[in-house]
């Protein structure tokens, strides 16, 4: 697919260079600049918002739109949290008979007063004696295709509750590093490169680049963006 330039779209119409992925991610990032939160409410309930005012505020030119709960899995009942897909107009600008999906997107608190059991759940789930008994990992879920199979791009919102943003990336990251070392779940390979690394910082808004190895043996591009309401 070569880059198209001659419609009302401009670059955005152009995946190759993954301008609209930026476009979308740039977006995100101005919203989250001024979104307010508590620093004890509900992830869903602050997600939900999100996602209204995602949609609310886009301008009418972005060739896209957001999805709350969007469903991965009808068998299995399984979605994330939003997803990102191409307009009808962009499907045509680029050859597509459906809708496509463009990024899909997890949320996570980051809050110290979560139970101990779920303290690590940006990274990975809930295991009992090796056994997964909850596939709730923000990170994990990406990398053993619970959610995003269909793309290859991810982001994961994060809403720092308590505690700092160095704080968190700290904590974080030495999560992945135990996953390097010992794996919860033998079928997936956790290596340096799934390290959260700062982009961005700017006011309330921190954000992190990572790459992640998939069982299915390819790569999966995430972005991180952390919003700080703990004051």
């Amino acid at each position: 697919m070569g880059e198209k330039t001659n419609n009302i779209f401009g670059t955005l119409s152009s995946a190759p260079d993954n301008a609209i992925v930026n476009t979308i991610y740039g977006y995100i990032s101005f919203i989250l600049s001024g979104f307010s939160a508590k620093n004890d409410e509900n992830e869903n309930a602050i997600t939900n918002r999100l996602c209204k005012t995602l949609s609310f505020k886009k301008p009418s030119e972005y060739p896209f739109y957001f999805h709350h709960q969007n469903i991965e899995n009808e068998k299995e009942n399984t979605s994330t949290d939003f997803a990102v897909f191409g307009t009808y107009a962009y499907a045509q600008e680029n050859d597509n008979e459906d809708s496509p999906s463009l990024i899909k997107f997890e949320a996570k608190r980051l809050n110290s007063s979560l139970p101990a059991i779920r303290e690590k759940e940006y990274v990975c789930g809930q295991y009992i004696g090796g056994k997964c008994v909850k596939n709730s990992g923000g990170i994990e879920r990406f990398k053993n295709g619970r959610h995003g199979k269909d793309v290859i791009n991810a982001g994961i919102i994060g809403y720092v509750q308590t505690d700092s943003p160095t704080h968190w990336l700290a904590k974080v990251n030495e999560w992945i590093k135990e996953q390097v070392k010992s794996p919860s779940d033998t079928r997936l390979k956790w290596m340096n490169h799934d390290n959260l690394i700062r982009s961005t910082l700017k006011g309330n808004i921190s954000e992190y680049l990572s790459s992640s190895s998939r069982i299915f043996g390819d790569t999966i591009q995430v972005r991180h963006f952390w919003i700080d309401i703990s004051k």
